[in-house]
C-alpha cells in the first residue's frame, strides 16, 4: 500500500509539475558490485534529547559493522538529530554507550548519510527500493543486488505494529512487509536481516513473509523494550539493552555472527524483555545464514 501510494504520488507530482524530479531506479555499479557481498542500512527515527540512547543505539552498530569489515561505502546510516552537537550535551563532539563514558559510539570518521527532515519513511523506501533521485550521490544509496546479504536495522519508539518516525508519521509492519516484497522483485538483495529495537518489536516482523527474509526483534507482542545503563553525568538513559548486546558481540573479532548464535547471545543478555528471532522455520531465511 506504501510503495503504491508512493508511486502514485509520485506519478502525480511530475504530471501537475513539469519541472519536478523524475524518480529513477538506482542500479548498483558496473561490474556487479553488490554481488556476494553484506550491504547494511542503520536507521535512527527519534529526535530531541531525550532520545539519545536512539542515535547511540544506531551509531554502536555503525561502529560494530565497521569493526567486522564493512566499509561506509556499503553503508546508509539515518540519524535523525545529532546529539553530540546538542547543547545540552557536556561531552561535545561526543556520545557515550557505557557506565563508566569510555565508549564513545561518535568517535573517529562517521558518515551520516541523512538527517534531519531526511529521516523519514519516504526517505527510508526510496533507499530500499533504490527509486531515488538520479542525482543522488552514490555514497546515499544501496547498491545492493540479488547476490547480496543486507543488514537492515532500526530504532526508535514503536508500539504494535508500527514504528514512529520524528513524532510525525509511522511506519506500520505491513508497510515494511511491502518493501521488502519489493526489494525482493527488483533483485535488491540475496538474503536480508532486519533487526528492530523498539517496544513489542515483534510485531514489526509479522507480517514479512518474502523469501530469503529473517528478522531480529528486541521484544514480543506486549512488551516494552527497555534502556541498558544511563548516567547522571549526561543526565539521560545512553544505549537500549538489545542494541548495547548486539554491539557487544559483533565487536568481538571471532564471534559466531549466524542468526541462531546471535539470537541465543540476546537470549543470555537481554533480562528486561524477550528477543525474538523469525527464521526458516516459520518461513524466512536459516538460522546458519550469518547476520554479517
Amino acid at each position: 500500500l506504501l510503495l503504491l501510494l508512493l508511486v502514485a504520488s509520485v506519478a502525480a507530482a511530475a504530471k501537475e509539475s513539469p519541472g519536478s524530479v523524475e524518480w529513477v531506479r538506482v542500479r548498483p555499479e558496473r561490474g556487479g558490485a553488490g554481488g556476494g557481498q553484506t550491504w547494511v542500512v542503520i536507521v535512527d527515527t527519534s529526535r530531541y534529547w531525550l532520545n539519545y540512547r536512539h542515535a547511540t543505539n544506531a551509531l554502536g552498530l555503525y561502529q560494530a559493522t565497521r569493526a567486522r569489515g564493512v566499509p561506509d561505502s556499503r553503508i546508509v546510516l539515518m540519524v535523525a538529530e545529532d546529539f553530540a552537537t546538542n547543547p545540552r550535551n557536556v561531552h561535545h563532539n561526543q556520545l557515550f554507550a557505557d557506565r563508566d563514558l569510555t565508549l564513545d559510539v561518535h568517535a573517529g570518521k562517521v558518515t551520516v548519510d541523512y538527517t534531519g527532515d531526511d529521516v523519514s519513511v519516504e526517505t527510508l523506501t526510496r533507499v530500499l527500493t533504490g527509486r531515488q533521485d538520479p542525482s543522488t550521490p552514490r555514497a546515499k544509496t544501496l547498491g545492493s543486488d540479488a547476490g547480496s546479504n543486507v543488514f537492515f536495522y532500526i530504532t526508535g519508539h514503536g508500539g504494535e505494529n508500527f514504528m514512529k518516525f520524528q513524532d510525525n508519521e509511522q511506519m506500520l509492519g505491513e508497510d515494511v512487509a511491502d518493501v521488502v516484497a519489493e526489494m525482493h522483485r527488483l533483485g535488491r538483495f540475496g538474503r536480508l536481516t532486519l533487526v528492530v529495537d523498539t517496544c513489542k518489536a515483534a510485531t514489526f516482523c509479522q507480517h514479512i513473509d518474502t523469501p530469503g527474509v529473517a528478522c531480529l526483534a528486541s521484544s514480543l507482542r506486549g512488551q516494552n523494550s527497555y534502556s541498558k545503563h544511563g548516567s547522571t553525568v549526561v543526565g539521560n538513559t545512553l544505549i537500549d539493552e538489545m542494541s548495547h548486546a548486539l554491539m557487544t558481540y559483533l565487536s568481538k573479532r571471532n564471534a559466531d555472527t549466524s542468526l541462531g548464535a546471535v539470537f541465543r547471545e540476546m537470549q543470555r543478555r537481554q533480562v528486561l524483555s524477550t528477543p525474538f528471532l523469525q527464521t526458516a522455520e516459520n518461513g524466512t531465511q536459516s538460522a546458519e545464514a550469518a547476520l554479517l
